[in-house]
């Protein structure tokens, strides 16, 4: 049976040069090649049994890219997912895993790893290329074996909800947009997480939300 191989991809450029990868590609032998650039087409195309999705994740949040992945697990529980992001950070990584991907690539990854990542997931298997290998292991490795002395003080969950997406890069009027509050709203969040922790810029409050681990990747 012929695995249908879906491309997500909002760039055109970059979709149409990786539906030519693959037609040049031996794996054209075992799949038909779907490239789909709108979000809204692709729940609808996802449902056939063996169907592998490739997923850049690039302009999506960390909460959306985890609950786009359960929805789509949920729509056809056997399908395949392959993470593309240009960020190998190891919260985010396990988190994708532990959900159900099977496969991440990170930004460095080649056209070669990328056939070959599409061909170890299409047999069953796991693969995870070397951006996202190291981001495990140095994140294993820098885990502090002591616990700090004092946990900061407890967030509400509207501030864990502005703290993440800050994290994720994104601005107040963004943040506004997706939580539906006013960007007022979202500045006086700030303000108390900055002065609940002692901060005084916003570099500085994603830096401490991560080292202290008060977002989840």
């Amino acid at each position: 049976m012929k695995f249908k191989i879906i491309l997500f991809e909002n760039q055109l450029l970059y979709l149409e040069s990786l539906e030519c990868l693959l037609q040049r590609s031996n794996l054209l032998n075992l799949g038909t090649i779907y490239g789909i650039s709108s979000f809204q087409d692709l729940e609808k195309n996802i449902l056939d049994k063996e169907t592998v999705l490739f997923f850049n994740i690039g302009n999506f949040s960390s909460v959306e890219v985890t609950s786009h992945i359960e929805k789509f697990l949920e729509l056809n529980p056997s399908l395949k997912i392959i993470i593309h992001s240009h960020y190998a950070e190891a919260r985010m990584i396990k988190k994708v895993f532990d959900k159900g991907v099977k496969s991440y690539l990170g930004n460095n990854t080649s056209s070669e790893e990328f056939l070959e990542a599409l061909e170890q997931v299409m047999n069953g298997k796991i693969y995870v290329n070397e951006d996202a290998k190291n981001a495990l292991f140095n994140f294993i490795c820098n885990v502090d074996d002591t616990e700090k002395n004092s946990a900061p003080e407890e967030l509400t969950a509207r501030e864990k909800d502005v703290l993440h997406l800050i994290c994720d890069g994104l601005r107040s009027r963004e943040i506004a947009e997706k939580l539906f509050i006013s960007t007022h709203t979202v500045e006086s969040h700030r303000r108390n997480m900055m002065l609940k922790f002692n901060i005084n810029s916003s570099n500085q409050l994603v830096k401490f939300a991560l080292e202290n681990h008060l977002v989840e990747y």
